[in-house]
Parts: C-alpha cells; sequence; structure tokens
C-alpha cells in the first residue's frame, strides 16, 4: 500500500516537471514569433499609434514612473550595472568551469532572449512603429532650396539675437550660469507635447555611464525597460538643453531619432529662458547650416559667415569636447546603434538623426515659427 502511494505521488510531480519543462521549451523558442508579430503590425502604423502608443504606452508610463520619479538615481543604470557584473561572471565561468554549452543552457539562453525581446516591445519598442511625425505633418523630404535658405537665415539672425542679448562683446563665448541640475529643472518645467498626452514626464536623469557614453560618442539615451530619461552630465552646458528634451520626447513615446529632435528643439525654443533658447537656436542652426552646405555650399558660407565671433567659439566648445574622447572603437558603436534602429525599422539607422530639418521647414512654412521673432 505504501509503494502504491508513494507511485501515485511521484506521477503527478512528474506530470508537473514536464509542464515546466515544455513551459521553458516554448518560451526558448517563442523569440521567431514574436518577431514575425511585431513585423505584421509595423504594416499598420495607424493600428499601433492607436492602441499602444496613444492608449497603452501612456498607462504603462505613468505607472512606470509612479514608482521611479522619486529615485534620484537612474534605476535602469544600477540595473545594466548589475547585469553587466553578471555577464563578466558567467562568461568566465563558462570558460573556466563548463567550456562548452549544454542543452539546458542553450534553453536557458533562449528563455532570457525571448522575455527581453517581450518586454522591450510591449515598454517601448513598438514605438517604433507608430504613425511617423512626417505623415502627420504632411512633410516631404524633399524641400526646396528658398525654404531652406530662408529657415538657415532665420536661425543666423536668432542666434546672433539672442547671443548680444546674453553678451557685451559679440567676441564673447556664452556661458550658461545655472548648474547642470538646473538646467534640467528648467527643461522639465517648460516641457509640453506639441499634441494632446496624458503622459507625465518626470526629469531627466544624468547617467552613471556618462564617462563610458562620452567615449561611444552618446548625448544620452532612454532606457527601453525602466523609461527613464538618461543623459550625459560630462557634455558642456550648452550641449545639455536639446539633448534633456530630446530624452523626453523619447519618453512621451516619439521613438524615431528625428523625431525627438524636432519635439525638443521646438520645445527648447519655445523656453523663455534666453540661455536655452540660445542653445537650442544653435542647434538648429547646424543641422540647417549642415544641410544647406550639402546642396549650396557657396549660399551656406555666405550666412555662417554673418554668425557672430562668440557663437564660432561656442561651436568650437563642442566640436572639441567630442574630439578628446575620439577613440578606435567609437565607429564601432555608432554602427551597433545604426543596425538596431534599422532592426526597429527606422530605414535610414544613425542618419535619421539629420533628417530634422524638413520637420523644421514645413512646421517653419506652417507656423512661420513665432518664437524665432
Amino acid at each position: 500500500m505504501q509503494n502504491k502511494n508513494k507511485m501515485r505521488n511521484i506521477k503527478p510531480s512528474l506530470l508537473y516537471i514536464g509542464k515546466i519543462k515544455t513551459l521553458k521549451v516554448f518560451l526558448a523558442f517563442s523569440l521567431l514569433p514574436q518577431i514575425l508579430v511585431v513585423k505584421i503590425l509595423s504594416q499598420y502604423p495607424e493600428k499601433v499609434e492607436f492602441y499602444f502608443s496613444q492608449k497603452i504606452f501612456p498607462i504603462l508610463f505613468n505607472f512606470n514612473h509612479f514608482f521611479l520619479k522619486h529615485i534620484p538615481l537612474s534605476l535602469g543604470d544600477c540595473l545594466y550595472l548589475i547585469l553587466g557584473f553578471y555577464l563578466c561572471y558567467s562568461i568566465v565561468n563558462f570558460i573556466f568551469k563548463y567550456r562548452k554549452l549544454s542543452l539546458k543552457s542553450l534553453i536557458n539562453l533562449g528563455i532570457t532572449a525571448s522575455l527581453i525581446f517581450l518586454i522591450f516591445q510591449l515598454n517601448w519598442g513598438l514605438n517604433y512603429h507608430r504613425v511617423p511625425l512626417t505623415k502627420k505633418l504632411n512633410a516631404q523630404k524633399q524641400y526646396s532650396d528658398s525654404l531652406l535658405i530662408d529657415l538657415t537665415s532665420r536661425f543666423v539672425l536668432l542666434s546672433n539675437k539672442l547671443h548680444n542679448q546674453l553678451s557685451e562683446s559679440d567676441t564673447t563665448a556664452i556661458v550658461i550660469p545655472y548648474s547642470k541640475k538646473k538646467i534640467v529643472e528648467k527643461v522639465h518645467d517648460n516641457y509640453s507635447d506639441l499634441w494632446e498626452s496624458s503622459i507625465k514626464i518626470p526629469k531627466a536623469k544624468g547617467s552613471i555611464f556618462s564617462l563610458p557614453l562620452s567615449y561611444m560618442g552618446y548625448a544620452g539615451y532612454l532606457n527601453p525597460f525602466t523609461l527613464e530619461a538618461q543623459v550625459n552630465m560630462r557634455m558642456p552646458k550648452l550641449n545639455l538643453p536639446v539633448t534633456i528634451a530630446h530624452e523626453m520626447a523619447h519618453q512621451l513615446g516619439y521613438a524615431a531619432e528625428n523625431e525627438a529632435n524636432f519635439i525638443a528643439l521646438v520645445n527648447t525654443l519655445k523656453n523663455k529662458d534666453p540661455f536655452l533658447k540660445y542653445a537650442a537656436a544653435l542647434f538648429a542652426l547646424r543641422h540647417c547650416y549642415s544641410d544647406l552646405n550639402k546642396r549650396n555650399p557657396d549660399q551656406a558660407k555666405q550666412l555662417i559667415q554673418e554668425l557672430n565671433a562668440g557663437i564660432f567659439k561656442n561651436l568650437r566648445e563642442n566640436q572639441i569636447f567630442w574630439e578628446q574622447y575620439k577613440n578606435p572603437l567609437e565607429p564601432l558603436f555608432k554602427s551597433s546603434y545604426d543596425n538596431y534602429l534599422k532592426l526597429n525599422g527606422q530605414e535610414s539607422g544613425i542618419k535619421s538623426y539629420n533628417q530634422t530639418v524638413a520637420l523644421l521647414v514645413v512646421f517653419y512654412n506652417e507656423n512661420e515659427f513665432e518664437f524665432l521673432n
């Protein structure tokens, strides 16, 4: 009788273990079906926009940041740090102990990859497949030279005007008098979506990886798992306002880099603080000049010569900062991010950063940028 009872107890246990193994195998091989589902969803941007970007994402974001907004440190950075140590430990342990991948290890690896992909897409990644702003604004990739020249000229005038307002001499570089923490607050306090949104954006956080980010050539990033806006606090102060606003635009659900740049520029150009507005004007001017220089170098050169000498010093500060961190691995990091963007439906990859001008042109043409006056 005792043996029969033992057998009865063992059978349910074996069934339970069998179900667990089946579930693990299912999870391990669920990555490819997930990729297929995302690929299908990417063909329906209107549906993604309406159901995910406008309905689900704001709820997830607000829930997430109800708990994280009071934590001064970046939880996402801390999680990445822990994950980095764990990966190093696992690699060393594998080299010196196992030396070969077992079936169990491969299944666990598959489960980890599948869960990371699932969380990434449901938490943030689907925003890459929403309706593009270019379509919302009816922006054309091709725009006339005359429109671009006009817009570049306006940013030259605005940059000079703000520089004269903030400096006693046209040869002096502008220095933002606030602390970097204060700049974060000023950008946050005057920030708004260009369209209605229920998302309550918290303040951006300085990344604990600011030094590595500098060597990688990154000004900041959005953590797709905690949805925290991370900023490279080693950058010159003039770089911060638009960068902070850019990462906050990502928090609103604008995943495309040119869209985040556009939202950031409009917000900082509208800012009442002249120092922040000056930083935005220089950022916009750099993009417009770069685009015009490819089309009409002579006209670009003529316009840029109208800038105050002090503005050139500010532009040079930005160049000097990034030059000191140049290294052989930087192109590799840029290439990795380029591939990441392309895998997420951004066909232009890292070049999409430079497509901000198309959005600026159409917005300027329709709204005349009253804040450029």
